[in-house]
């Protein structure tokens, strides 16, 4: 209206000074011309406006290039300050947030950088410039401008405190820090741009680093818009990334369950006891739900919601959102479980409750007592409203939800349908995880706590029987075997034929290869009970990816490996020398060099065989999972191929800058990991991750002979990709070990077979002392056959189902493979070495004798003791009590017995080495 040509006031005044001359300095074009009439900017227009009605969209200035809302002559209109043209300008108050002119259809850009217009909407939708955010006064009436998050990084450092440019009244502040060294200037004296007071890490993302701070990587969005999340910010069940780029690919890295938050809906009605039959049947009823502090009415409108419910009480642990909210609010939670969310007094819900939110407001009474408010939605009152204890409030399926909707974990603190995990109660930010993941064998803590805690975990041994039976099995194949090693390298030089020593040097390559199981056991029983104990399950990461594991999985393989390949050619060359006439060849260089290359040659292969899984390039075929650094908040536990394809498809489905990318079923390990690392910035190093070897797959750390499509980890998601890879391998290692036990035990059967036709053949069959012999030699091949075959054959068998999936064996394979397959080690060096053997049966013999003399003085006192009053002390009639003494005080009875028998396999072995057929054996 000033300088419009049309007079308004009385004086005149609105149209004076209006002629624009050559002396004129300031011009614009007025702001309501039709004719594009050029006025002055006079000192009484400047960061002058019409906003009659107080709308932000309806400013009317006096030019209309805005530019009478800078140079401010009133400081009381100053918004700030800015570049403008180059030069340093006040802009109005009026004009700040003001971005565009709704009567123009012109967006408003004063300053060079547009900072006037940098304004943001709390989470209260209270919109102000950001240079009022954390700035100690409540610039928002719900005080929302204060507790946004990114106050919480705020600097604290004095001297780097400074000027706002749009708050320049209130002094010298400090400032989030991600406004520092972002491109903006923000300070007066461009302090934050200042890269000389600044800790700045270098690369992709640039991050401002307080005292104390390190670099660290962070999650790129895939929108490509250069937004990033701070890793502990991640998973955090806010999207930060926009259009789920963060929660989807969270939620399936994590394996988070499936959940409903959200009643369905029949007609008008809640349906919630749908959730809650599952199947069942539950009888269900129509109710209303009341809110524990009332209020129902709303201009004479019920605005009660009505509920179809279960009719009787239910278990609501396994519920979430409103579903459990009005299910524990109702009463229909099993008693003492859980209490309603609401029951506190600070969710009443008055009239002034969350600030900001809710523009479309009823206000009503509560029984006379407080004044509340409904929102008014699509023709109808709602107060689906919970409220939170720092003010903000979130609707009832974001309570009890799993997610901290707050901001300040109010809406879920009160639940009872949760765990939290134990790490993160050390931080501000609580993981939350529903209780059915506890204890389900699927990790979903970062610290392993779901699966590793008073109610469920696990030790490298799980039971005392697998714990005791580990320690004696390892340590007496480690003393039996020591024994045959030490005993056949001192005979080995009193060979004289090639078929002896070829026989010796075999049977001590059969100890050396049980030894390494005697090794492995021990080891293992030291690391079970000593080094770990029951903290194994939460370190178990560090185990199964770690050295430790991998050398003893080589270590056991190996030594199994070389017992069996050895015990093989030992029973080939025996069957053989039944029929060889080069039986007594002497010992030659020739014959020691071969020998020597035959034992390199089983070494060599049960190396091979041990090794091989662990080699980098067979990684495809082998490894079975993944562990993260916990620093990538993205995945927990041990994910597969079939989870990280997932992930990738999810994260790179999102990019819309590389529609190139192609997630195959096929990708290879090292393909997974450079998507994987495309997923972060790689400014400071690669994060770090360790693959579960081959020998990971189990605290056991032994060969994977158990192969299913979801041995790898369990999932809760269907198997998209399975991978069968190392089916093959694992098939052809069990094939060569059936192939073993059918050659050992054919050999045995030839020997066996050759011995009693060689004695037929010569006439001796009536001979005692012969037919002592092939007893002898029967009892020893039949231990070897039975041994063999019970260790061996039910494995392979048990293996076979287990990996064509007619049985689930995962929980047989660590205790058979720990108690059973170890028996050869043990037995193996008693039936090759007949001198330890017969030293074992001695020792037994005289346990047993020790043991019995120990009883029956025993049952003399005990029957001492009772008939003291009625019989002589100098004799106890132990005839009365059913025992035997003979043999006992004389020392021809057990003792005797077993001296004889020692001696009469002695005098048998005489005449063994002085047979043909006894010598190749």
């Amino acid at each position: 209206m000033i300088c419009d040509g049309f007079v308004v006031c009385r004086d005149n005044l609105d149209e004076q000074n209006c002629t624009v001359t050559n002396s004129t300095v300031y011009t614009c074009t007025q702001y309501n011309s039709e004719d594009n009439i050029v006025v002055p900017i006079l000192n009484h227009t400047r960061c002058s406006v019409f906003d009659l009605e107080n709308i932000r969209d309806r400013v009317f200035p006096y030019c209309r290039e805005y530019l009478d809302q800078t140079n401010c002559s009133d400081t009381q209109r100053i918004g700030g300050y800015c570049m403008i043209n180059g030069y340093v300008s006040s802009v109005s108050k009026y004009v700040v947030c003001h971005n565009y002119d709704h009567h123009l259809e012109a967006n408003v850009e004063l300053c060079d950088d547009n900072l006037q217009n940098d304004c943001i909407s709390t989470f209260t939708n209270c919109i102000l410039h950001k240079h009022k955010m954390c700035d100690g006064n409540d610039d928002c009436y719900d005080n929302s401008d204060e507790v946004d998050d990114m106050c919480n990084t705020k600097s604290k450092i004095a001297r780097f405190a400074c000027v706002r440019k749009f708050n320049p009244n209130h002094g010298y502040i400090s400032l989030p820090l991600s406004w520092v060294m972002d491109g903006t200037f923000d300070c007066m004296e461009g302090e934050d741009e200042n890269s000389t007071l600044w800790r700045v890490c270098p690369g992709e993302f640039k991050k401002v680093l307080l005292p104390g701070d390190k670099c660290q990587d962070v999650y790129r969005c895939p929108a490509g818009d250069r937004l990033n999340v701070q890793f502990a910010n991640l998973c955090d069940g806010v999207e930060s990334c926009g259009n789920g780029a963060e929660n989807d690919v969270c939620r399936i890295a994590r394996d988070f369950p499936v959940i409903e938050k959200v009643s369905s809906f029949d007609g008008s009605l809640r349906d919630v006891c749908r959730v809650v039959k599952n199947g069942n049947s539950t009888s269900c009823e129509v109710k209303d739900f009341n809110k524990p502090w009332g209020g129902s009415y709303v201009l004479g409108v019920i605005t009660r919601k009505q509920l179809i419910l279960p009719t009787t009480k239910t278990k609501c642990s396994h519920l979430f959102g409103e579903n459990y909210l009005f299910l524990s609010c109702m009463d229909l939670c099993l008693e003492g479980e859980i209490t309603c969310p609401l029951d506190s007094y600070s969710n009443i819900l008055p009239y002034d409750a969350c600030p900001g939110q809710y523009p479309n407001r009823t206000y009503t009474m509560v029984n006379n007592s407080f004044l509340t408010f409904f929102e008014f939605d699509n023709g109808s009152y709602h107060q689906e409203i919970y409220r939170c204890n720092n003010s903000r409030c979130v609707e009832f399926k974001q309570v009890c939800d799993l997610t901290n909707d707050c901001g300040d974990m109010s809406d879920e603190m009160e639940c009872k349908n949760h765990m939290i995990c134990e790490d993160s109660l050390r931080s501000t930010k609580h993981q939350f995880i529903s209780l059915s993941q506890k204890c389900d064998g699927i990790y979903d803590c970062f610290d392993l706590s779901d699966e590793c805690n008073e109610s469920c975990g696990k030790e490298i041994l799980e039971t005392w029987a697998v714990k005791i039976i580990c320690w004696s099995l390892g340590i007496l194949a480690m003393l039996l075997n020591l024994l045959s090693i030490f005993r056949g390298l001192a005979t080995l030089k009193e060979c004289e034929t090639k078929t002896m020593m070829t026989s010796k040097s075999l049977m001590i390559l059969i100890a050396f290869g049980d030894l390494h199981i005697g090794i492995y056991l021990a080891v293992l029983s030291v690391y079970d009970a000593i080094i770990f104990g029951e903290d194994f399950c939460k370190n178990q990461a560090d185990w199964l990816t770690g050295p430790e594991c991998m050398i003893l999985g080589i270590v056991s393989t190996l030594g199994s490996q070389i017992s069996l390949f050895t015990m093989t050619i030992l029973s080939i060359i025996r069957m053989r020398g039944l029929t060889q006439l080069s039986l007594h060849e002497p010992v030659n260089k020739i014959s020691t060099l071969v020998t020597f290359i035959q034992g390199l040659i089983i070494y060599m292969s049960s190396l091979f065989i041990a090794a091989a899984p662990l080699v980098p390039a067979l990684e495809d075929y082998f490894v079975q999972g993944m562990y993260y650094d916990h620093t990538y908040s993205v995945f927990i536990g041990f994910p597969n191929k079939d989870k990280h394809i997932k992930v990738l498809r999810a994260y790179y489905g999102q990019n819309i800058t590389d529609k190139a990318v192609n997630i195959s079923d096929k990708m290879s390990w090292k393909e997974i990991g450079d998507k994987v690392d495309g997923m972060f910035s790689q400014d400071f190093g690669t994060l770090a991750r360790s693959p579960v070897h081959f020998y990971g797959n189990d605290g056991v750390c032994l060969f994977k002979y158990f192969v299913r499509t979801d041995d790898a980890r369990r999932s809760r998601q269907p198997l998209e990709t399975v991978d069968f890879n190392g089916d093959p391998i694992v098939w052809a290692i069990l094939a060569l070990n059936f192939c073993c036990f059918i050659v050992i035990t054919f050999c045995y059967i030839v020997i066996t077979y050759k011995t009693k036709a060689s004695s037929e053949r010569s006439g001796q069959q009536d001979n005692l002392d012969r037919q002592r012999n092939e007893r002898a030699i029967q009892s020893m091949i039949t231990v070897i056959i039975a041994t063999d075959f019970l260790c061996w054959v039910p494995f392979i068998i048990i293996c076979a189902l287990h990996n064509l999936e007619y049985v689930d064996a995962s929980s047989w394979y660590a205790p058979f493979a720990m108690t059973v397959l170890p028996l050869n080690s043990v037995i193996n060096p008693l039936v090759y070495d007949r001198k330890i053997f017969l030293s074992a049966l001695g020792s037994l013999s005289k346990l047993k004798s020790y043991l019995e003399r120990s009883v029956r003085r025993s049952l003399a006192v005990i029957v001492e003791y009772f008939n003291s009053d009625s019989a002589p002390e100098q004799e106890i009639q132990m005839n009365d009590l059913g025992i035997t003494r003979k043999g006992a005080s004389d020392g021809n009875g057990i003792d005797g017995g077993a001296e004889n028998a020692n001696e009469s396999v002695e005098s048998s072995g005489n005449e063994i080495n002085n047979n043909t057929v006894n010598e190749a054996l």
